[in-house]
């Protein structure tokens, strides 16, 4: 015959139960901050980043670039991003190393190109270089970035036409170009973009975007039941 255990004892062995599972999370969450703590940036990626900091003139904050080591402090918390500002993910080479994986310069009056080396930060996944000063042309080189999600670089000067290469982006949801000086019409490539869901652009562009072509994107997007929306930015 099974022998009852007292309600009394029953209710004190659960607690005790309930306290090791929280214990042993307390432990694995202080373990994890740990080894994010003491991992480091990707050496390249710190180079470039300074090398793009300092060509348009602005600083890291010391609220995510503490002791020199740009992945620390707000990099890693779950709050919005700084202005300018990066996010990490520090989960590679067994938590020893960090990636870049957001990085934010918006409306912070930056003047000139886009540094060919911002293109080799290829862990980004969220871009955002809206409402700037930044002209020349869309480098080719953009199609490296093949992790990025959200790219915003809208509202400034930028010229020429876009590089079929962002059609290689295809884990993109969101892309914004509008309020810019380019030319032409957008690349038939663009209807790789399968997941795209959110399409920023104005003018002209928009207006070859709408005419119906073999090759159209907006007609690809169409027939895959995507919802995209034209905004003016």
């Amino acid at each position: 015959m099974m022998k009852l255990m007292p309600r009394a004892q029953s209710v004190s062995w659960v607690f005790v139960a309930l306290y090791g599972v929280y214990v042993i999370g307390l432990f694995h969450a202080a373990a994890a901050q740990t080894s994010e703590a003491n991992a480091t940036t990707d050496p390249s990626e710190v180079t470039i980043l300074n090398s793009i900091f300092q060509q348009w003139g602005i600083s890291a904050s010391n609220e995510w670039n503490t002791s020199g080591e740009p992945c620390t402090g707000a990099a890693l918390d779950s709050a919005d991003i700084k202005n300018p500002g990066i996010k990490c993910d520090c989960s590679y080479d067994n938590a020893s190393t960090c990636h870049i994986t957001q990085l934010k310069v918006y409306a912070l009056d930056v003047v000139g190109a886009i540094p060919d080396e911002l293109w080799n930060l290829t862990f980004l996944t969220n871009l955002n270089l809206g409402q700037n000063y930044l002209t020349g042309s869309l480098s080719a080189s953009i199609g490296n970035l093949t992790s990025m999600q959200y790219l915003s670089l809208g509202i400034n000067a930028l010229s020429g036409e876009l590089p079929k290469e962002l059609g290689q982006l295809t884990d993109l949801r969101s892309i914004a170009f509008g309020t810019n000086n380019f030319s032409g019409s957008l690349p038939s490539e663009l209807g790789n973009l399968v997941k795209l869901e959110q399409l920023y652009t104005l003018g002209s562009l928009q207006t070859h975007f709408l005419v119906g072509t073999e090759l159209n994107p907006c007609m690809y997007w169409a027939t895959m039941g995507k919802s995209i929306h034209f905004e003016a930015m």
